[in-house]
């Protein structure tokens, strides 16, 4: 009877698909397969996206608890169903904002920035629009943020891995010890031995599938982040215009905010509401980008309108 499990190595438990070998059209899976098992691929594809799901929903429902804390200290109230609502709009702004500083930090050449200068505020937003559109696409959907929690889990699933190695060489010498007795006593713990192994070997069949799907949520993230770095790279001329947008709107508004004598300054400002903003008070339906509508992922809403959102120029900050 076999006893011995095969130990999988957790940095190799997932090999990556050798050259030349086939891979699956792009109706099959959005990324490129980094391995031949086709199903435990798709598998974590399904298991990364509904992770990024859970994680933009635990957002929402940290915002709104932050909202409803808010109104309790206005002595206001709102019913959930409305609540829940402001808090995927705050999503959705927080969203924009994080994509206006990645857009900053692209550093743009100071030719882009003079030849930005020269336009007025409603081409600059409508410039940064078409850039948003971009980061917003599903080409550029980015799940690194899910990589600290795999490798824990990950570590775990090893940890156990590791503890189930060593019961079983402890089962294994003591069979060894009894290989020699014998009578009614030895004949029982043999087989008490035999079925303890069996079930060990069950347990560590179990943990290496589990390592291999952490490995393949792994190669999922670094798929789709393979993918967002030649989509950014293919349009990296309008991003960068975007981006020399993004930083004249922003000196313009700082510029305004921070008159000269200002004993408050004003260090950053918020393109989407340079006048500040009131998440508790409903969008004003000027033609800005609209809110995303009940159900609707605060990410999709953000590409749709920065597709076809041409806002005004944006009011001076408010001034201290």
């Amino acid at each position: 009877m076999t006893t011995q499990a095969t130990i999988v190595d957790q940095q190799q438990a997932y090999p990556a698909t050798p050259a030349g070998s086939d891979r699956p059209s792009g109706d099959l899976v959005d990324h490129i397969r980094p391995t031949d098992d086709v199903v435990d691929y798709i598998t974590a594809c399904e298991e990364v996206r509904r992770r990024h799901r859970r994680d933009l929903e635990d957002q929402i429902e940290r915002a709104t608890t932050r909202l409803a804390h808010q109104l309790n200290r206005r002595g206001r109230r709102l019913d959930a169903g409305t609540l829940r609502q402001v808090a995927r709009r705050e999503v959705f702004y927080q969203q924009r904002r994080m994509a206006d500083q990645e857009l900053a930090g692209m550093r743009p050449a100071t030719q882009l920035l003079q030849d930005a200068e020269r336009h007025d505020d409603a081409e600059l937003y409508r410039r940064r629009e078409q850039a948003l559109a971009l980061l917003f696409s599903e080409q550029a959907d980015s799940y690194v943020a899910l990589v600290p929690q795999v490798l824990a889990d990950r570590e775990s699933v090893c940890r156990q891995q590791a503890l189930l190695v060593d019961e079983q060489t402890q089962l294994n010498r003591q069979l060894k010890q009894l290989g020699g007795v014998r009578g009614l006593i030895g004949v029982r713990r043999v087989r008490q031995l035999h079925a303890e192994l069996a079930e060990l070997d069950r347990q560590l069949t179990q943990i290496q599938a589990e390592i291999r799907h952490q490995q393949a949520l792994l190669d999922v993230i670094q798929a789709a982040d393979t993918t967002r770095s030649a989509w950014l790279a293919e349009h990296q001329e309008e991003l960068l215009v975007g981006a020399a947008a993004v930083i004249v709107l922003t000196r313009r508004l700082l510029a305004l905010a921070n008159p000269p004598g200002c004993t408050r300054p004003v260090a950053e400002v918020d393109l989407d509401h340079p006048m500040g903003h009131d998440p508790l008070t409903p969008p004003a339906t000027n033609g800005g980008t609209a809110p995303p509508s009940a159900g609707e992922d605060p990410r999709v809403a953000s590409a749709a309108a920065a597709r076809t959102a041409t806002p005004s120029p944006a009011p001076a900050p408010r001034q201290n």
